[in-house]
């Protein structure tokens, strides 16, 4: 594919169709790199951003489609090929107020440029059958063979396919969710629909607003079920506006907002290290809650750690540090150790939309050694009564439930509290009462 650097790139449909080539390269390890929309006005990078997020959450979805129509398996075809049928197919399938004219045209072209001339009638055939295949809306999805369900809550009929007979196989295909992820949920649930429906959930914007320290009457902002929340339902440049105007609230989802709300602990700590800070969400929470504490933000990444100093630049109380330095100049000093650990993502696949397809099984393998040395490394920075929170956005027992026994055994730790908070909400429903799924242990030494 010929390059194109970032200020040149300018057509919607070329930024997000080369975009979904890289990612077809890699799938199903999808990539977090950012869409290229160069100099294009917000309403093209919309667009572009549009294409991107639906091809990505319905990738499952519309490889069955595709593949079926086309009668050639789409992940068989080049990356490029694979990434102008994903793209066409989620405009003409999930997107109302795109002409299919269009759609098919400029997706026929791109082809003919950036694959090869004889691209363009493979495209132009795979993407008529597609938009023939579109039917109507059905009030909801409920196991449809000859349908599909959408974001907002209903279904879309499709006309000359059906989906898998296999309610498994179904699931996976309907809600475009591994079905290692599907098997996993039917286990535990008995019935995978709704964690699965669950992803498809446009997540909102969730506010945290307990420590807010002045009314709260911007008019974005909605209820929420939980009291320390609040829903902004505004445009991005709002939302940025209204975060540069206070720091006294912040986004933040009720399920990641309880592992520092939940904490019963016997006195106020003095020093408290958040080990694995990231943007520095749970931090600002910790300086909250606890405003007479010494606070270290540590993280491995350089470009968090230099967030992090932006962040509380000027507070004298919160200190962003290397975890490198942390480990040789504070061992035993803590009252609180915070570890966010590295985790599978599967409490929030409704926005964390690439982490859907990875193997579950080779992702464990992978991060779970990772969490053991991260819980080595806090317990070793404790005081010999010090509270070690482990938490993460998982609903997977191996890296929950599972490491908060290994802690307690191998680090001679005593459990104290534990929580688990499923995914709330479907398509469709009340932001309000949208909320991620999580886990939270607090371990004392």
């Amino acid at each position: 594919m010929p390059r194109t650097t970032t200020n040149e790139v300018t057509d919607p449909r070329d930024a997000a169709y080369r975009h979904l080539a890289r990612q077809a390269d890699r799938m199903p390890d999808l990539g977090l790199f950012d869409l290229h929309t160069g100099s294009m006005d917000a309403r093209d990078a919309s667009l572009a951003h549009a294409i991107v997020e639906g091809a990505i959450t319905r990738w499952l979805t519309l490889d069955y489609i595709i593949s079926e129509l086309g009668g050639r398996q789409l992940r068989d075809q080049e990356a490029r090929m694979q990434a102008v049928l994903l793209g066409g197919a989620a405009q003409l399938l999930l997107m109302d107020r795109v002409p299919p004219h269009a759609v098919i045209d400029e997706s026929v072209e791109w082809a003919k440029r950036n694959i090869r001339p004889g691209a363009g009638g493979m495209t132009n055939a795979i993407l008529r059958k597609v938009a023939r295949a579109k039917g109507g809306r059905i009030d909801s999805w409920n196991h449809h063979l000859d349908a599909i369900p959408r974001s907002d809550g209903t279904g879309l009929k499709l006309f000359g396919l059906e989906l898998p007979t296999s309610g498994l196989h179904r699931v996976s295909v309907a809600c475009s969710v591994s079905s290692q992820l599907v098997q996993r949920w039917e286990n535990e649930y008995g019935d995978p629909t709704v964690p699965a429906m669950h992803t498809l959930c446009r997540a909102p914007t969730t506010m945290y607003v307990a420590h807010a320290q002045t009314p709260i009457d911007h008019l974005e902002l909605g209820e929420h079920d939980s009291p320390n929340h609040r829903v902004f339902a505004g445009k991005r440049p709002e939302l940025i506006e209204l975060l540069a105007s206070r720091s006294d609230i912040w986004v933040q989802d009720a399920a990641s907002s309880h592992v520092v709300d939940d904490l019963e602990l016997d006195r106020s700590p003095e020093l408290i290290i958040d080990l694995c800070a990231g943007k520095g969400t749970k931090t600002r929470q910790l300086r909250a809650r606890y405003p007479n504490a010494q606070i270290i933000a540590a993280d491995v990444a350089e470009t968090q750690l230099d967030a992090l100093k932006t962040v509380f630049d000027g507070d004298d109380q919160v200190h962003a540090m290397p975890v490198e330095t942390l480990m040789n100049t504070e061992l035993g000093k803590a009252d609180l150790v915070l570890t966010d650990v590295p985790c599978t993502n599967s409490g929030v696949l409704a926005r964390r939309r690439e982490a859907r397809y990875r193997p579950m099984k080779k992702q464990l393998a992978r991060i779970i050694p990772i969490q053991h040395e991260i819980a080595r490394n806090a317990h070793i920075l404790l005081k010999d009564d010090g509270s070690l929170v482990y938490s993460t956005c998982s609903l997977e027992a191996e890296e929950n439930e599972d490491q908060a026994t290994w802690i307690a055994e191998k680090l001679s730790m005593t459990q104290c509290t534990q929580r688990r908070v499923d995914p709330v909400g479907q398509p469709g429903e009340p932001s309000s009462s949208y909320c991620d799924g999580s886990f939270s242990v607090r371990l004392t030494k």
